[in-house]
């Protein structure tokens, strides 16, 4: 008997109708997705897909307890029940659900694959159809357990397969995803899995490798964190850290941040942070750099924390898990690699469990 494909639904483009030349979900707009997939391709009519919709939402609409919600139900699936599971989303904040199914996720027995669109279904130019084939082709003949992204890349017309804790957000003009790191994680090609051989990549000896859970079988995600990035001007002086529980500052390319002025300066900042109880965390160092500005060993100097090779949304994302899941000491928890986020040369892919082994 052939297992089963549960498809969970939470909205966004690939979910959305259009009237009007507006966008928006509804109850049953989610459904379109695989109505039309169906009729394009009937050569799927042997396999059974489940469907379960936890909430149909735009992705710019998400928060943090929408997490806890789609991690609630896919927490609870059983493995021996299904050959996968593909959640559709948003492409807005596609990224940052990745990221946090990614780590939440990390032990699933079964593949997991995210996708998007960048047009509504019904849409000639749609990508929807493709990405989610993609999603399918994956599940039934890629070979491994683990956590994914399934999304076109139209710059080399490739069906990109991407790590979930490596994707970033889509570029505004092209609307094209990328890989923190570089290098996407492989491609669908006639049905099939290609592993792309890339130094930057884990090999898929790692990403089957079983994981232990970092959380139990329900989350809350209430305690905040803010997110900033550094730019030329950036005035601290107007942000208020009190009520978080933390601050991710994503510094300049070289985890560099200002130290000069009274409203211009991270070091004023931090004293603030301080006052409030929030802790203050600058990245994206690398783990292969020996050498700091005089900038950034100040910053160090006066208690700030640094994080290393992640993207600004694995970033944030893994500090909303750090500082929200009783299980987890967040320092230790920011500094270790929990599913494949650290991408670098001398990142070490094996988790605390086989270190330790």
């Amino acid at each position: 008997m052939l297992k089963k494909i549960l498809i969970v639904l939470t909205g966004g483009t690939i979910g959305s109708f259009c009237r009007e030349n507006v966008r928006g979900v509804s109850e049953n707009s989610p459904y379109i997705l695989i109505d039309n997939f169906r009729k394009m391709h009937p050569e799927y009519s042997y396999r059974e897909f489940e469907f379960v919709s936890p909430y149909s939402i735009l992705s710019e609409n998400l928060n943090c307890a929408r997490w806890d919600t789609l991690y609630s139900v896919l927490v609870k699936v059983n493995p021996s029940e299904y050959a996968g599971i593909v959640v559709t989303h948003g492409s807005d904040t596609l990224a940052y659900t990745a990221a946090a199914l990614g780590m939440l996720m990390r032990h699933t027995e079964i593949p997991i694959v995210l996708t998007a669109s960048d047009r509504p279904v019904s849409d000639p130019k749609s990508n929807a159809i493709a990405n989610f084939r993609a999603s399918v082709d994956f599940i039934l003949n890629g070979g491994t357990n683990g956590v994914f992204v399934s999304y076109k890349q139209y710059a080399h017309d490739i069906q990109a397969i991407y790590l979930a804790t490596r994707l970033c957000s889509a570029d505004n003009l092209s609307d094209e995803f990328s890989s923190y790191g570089g290098g996407f994680f492989g491609q669908v090609k006639d049905g099939n899995f290609i592993a792309e051989n890339f130094q930057i990549n884990p090999p898929l000896r790692q990403i089957r490798r079983k994981f232990t859970p970092i959380a139990g079988s329900e989350i809350q995600l209430r305690k905040k964190i803010m997110l900033l990035r550094s730019y030329p001007g950036m005035d601290y002086s107007a942000i208020n850290p009190d009520g978080f529980t933390a601050v991710i500052n994503y510094g300049y390319h070289s985890a560099t941040a200002c130290t000069e002025g009274d409203e211009l300066s991270l070091l004023q900042f931090s004293a603030r942070c301080q006052k409030c109880g929030a802790k203050l965390w600058l990245g994206a160092f690398k783990r292969t750099e020996d050498q700091l500005y005089s900038t950034s060993r100040e910053l160090l100097d006066q208690g700030i924390l640094q994080f290393f090779d992640m993207s600004p949304e694995a970033a944030y994302v893994k500090a909303v898990l750090a500082y929200n899941l009783p299980e987890i000491c967040p320092e230790e928890f920011m500094n270790r690699c929990v599913y494949f986020e650290m991408a670098g040369h001398n990142v070490d892919f094996l988790t605390e469990e086989q270190n330790n082994g």
